[in-house]
């Protein structure tokens, strides 16, 4: 068994610190040991989860509109990655001119597709392109027409065309051409339907299109993803009818609750057939969440994913942490927002809408978002509200389902990869919180940690057998205490570092610390 395969098997454990050391060791460079989940768990006393929130950028904001295309707001509801080819930073995101009213309470969105570089992933340029001209200017970073969203792009430098992208288009739009050009019309149509369409590239600037519109069951919030064997995978947004107090009459889905499907592809045209529901709200959560997008990378361990929180009460969005080992079975290790919102008016003060995944870059993990300063819905509008208006407590809300213009600036926040959230004492102080592994293959394996240890804190562990006796020599007295920031350390003991034969459950110590993930070679 390599040493990625029993890292991965004993991963699903959880935090095991024991060592008393203060600088880091060589070995700390290497990956990420596996998160932690609370399924690697048996029993557990006086601990709780503790979520990392990110860190804004200090160049926050990244890129703000500008030009006459995206005076509207520079949105998200497309891809940023790191080129593997060049290894520059690109982004295929959605631009908006300023919007105009449609009707009573609604909008147009007029939504083009851009396109973004950056050699540092913090100062970005508008490259001037001779795609798509616009008024007054023949150069712009334009790149498809009207009307695009949720632009996926997968880039494989093995393809004669590397650069891939699922996006869905709408050429019926109002003042767009109804044609996606270089696609034959449907028999009998005059315009090119709705839908998702698939398009190649050899540069990832010019795109032609290659089929559409697939037949996938969807219509929304949907990022696709291509996996190590070829085949591909969609989150996308569901909807079902509200549950029980659910209903918020001015939010645009009115009886209606935001879900997240799973859907899967051997080639990117044959999707599976109903989605499969992989997040839900649940008794936790506050009556008014809903969720709008899951956003998965795969890391040691199974998966983590920035999870689109919409709270339809205040018309916001905020992101949550997800994790699953196998991308299909998801847990948030609590229900708080690991990039929240900052006051109404700045960027993200109203909603955080991330790109199609974070981004890993050395010993960093980012989250490129629009930070719009727009909420969902005018909810507190008197004017047009609809035949009745509902009161809350003095306040009088809107009966009217609009969805306002997505007025944002490119942001991005970061992580330290590996340390996206933490087991951690409920109590603190001198109070210690214990964690039990459920049984794991530990006989004559090292033990490893992930661990930040605050003033007079540290972790200790003993090792049990398969009665839930300690294993002589493995006691918590007999281990050596972890102190200081380690992303990767061994547990050693006065009976050893490796695990005995015996051994078949870790049992964590927790004084001021945080356990961020455990591993086992």
């Amino acid at each position: 068994m390599t040493r990625v395969r029993r890292c991965f098997l004993l991963s699903l454990i959880l935090p095991a610190l024991c060592v008393l050391v203060t600088e880091a060791g060589p070995s700390e460079a290497a990956e990420p040991l596996p998160f932690l989940m609370a399924s690697d768990f048996s029993d557990m006393e006086l601990v709780a989860w503790r979520i990392e929130q990110g860190r804004p950028d200090k160049a926050n904001p990244l890129l703000e509109p500008e030009m006459p295309w995206d005076a509207g707001g520079v949105f998200s509801h497309g891809t940023v990655l790191k080129d593997p080819i060049d290894g520059r930073f690109k982004a295929w995101q959605i631009s908006t001119p300023l919007s105009r009213r449609f009707g009573p309470g609604t909008w147009r969105h007029d939504r083009w597709l851009t396109y973004l570089e950056s050699d540092d992933g913090v100062r970005w340029r508008r490259p001037r392109l001779g795609l798509i001209p616009w008024e007054g200017h023949a150069k712009t970073n334009l790149i498809m027409e009207l009307w695009c969203s949720y632009a996926s792009v997968n880039i494989d430098p093995r393809r004669k065309f590397p650069y891939e992208m699922f996006v869905f288009r709408y050429p019926g739009y109002p003042g767009a051409s109804g044609r996606v050009k270089g696609l034959p019309l449907p028999e009998g149509a005059k315009k090119h339907p709705y839908g998702l369409y698939r398009f190649r590239s050899r540069d990832g600037i010019s795109w032609e299109p290659t089929v559409g519109p697939i037949d996938l069951n969807t219509s929304d919030s949907c990022f696709i993803y291509r996996q190590e064997d070829g085949s591909y995978v969609s989150f996308h947004k569901t909807e079902l009818p509200a549950f029980p107090g659910g209903v918020t009459p001015f939010d645009i889905a009115d009886g209606g609750v935001r879900l997240i499907g799973r859907r899967t592809s051997p080639d990117g045209l044959r999707w599976s057939d109903p989605t499969r529901l992989v997040m839900t709200p649940d008794w936790r959560d506050p009556g008014d969440t809903q969720f709008m997008e899951l956003c998965p990378l795969k890391v040691p361990g199974g998966y983590v994913a920035t999870l689109t929180v919409y709270h339809n009460h205040t018309q916001r969005i905020d992101l949550q942490w997800a994790a699953s080992r196998d991308g299909i079975n998801w847990w948030r290790p609590d229900r708080r927002a690991a990039l929240p919102n900052p006051p109404l008016g700045e960027y993200g003060g109203g909603m955080i809408w991330p790109m199609r995944q974070p981004v890993p870059d050395g010993d960093r993990l980012h989250v490129y978002y629009s930070g719009n300063e727009s909420l969902h819905g005018d909810l507190f509008n008197t004017d047009k509200s609809g035949p009745r208006r509902l009161k809350a407590r003095g306040e009088r809300l809107s009966r009217q389902s609009s969805s306002l213009p997505n007025f944002g600036a490119l942001c991005r926040a970061t992580w330290s990869s590996g340390r996206l959230w933490a087991l951690a004492p409920a109590i603190g102080g001198p109070y210690v919180g214990t964690a039990t592994t459920v049984v794991r293959e530990l006989a004559d394996r090292q033990l490893l940690v992930n661990v930040v240890t605050r003033k007079g804190g540290s972790l200790r562990a003993e090792l049990l057998d398969g009665g839930g006796r300690v294993v002589k020599g493995f006691s918590a007295k007999d281990c050596q205490p972890v102190q200081g920031d380690h992303h990767r350390v061994a547990l050693r003991w006065q009976g050893g570092k490796q695990a005995p034969k015996t051994a078949s459950r870790v049992r964590f110590l927790l004084k001021r610390c945080f356990v961020y993930g455990f591993g086992v070679e």
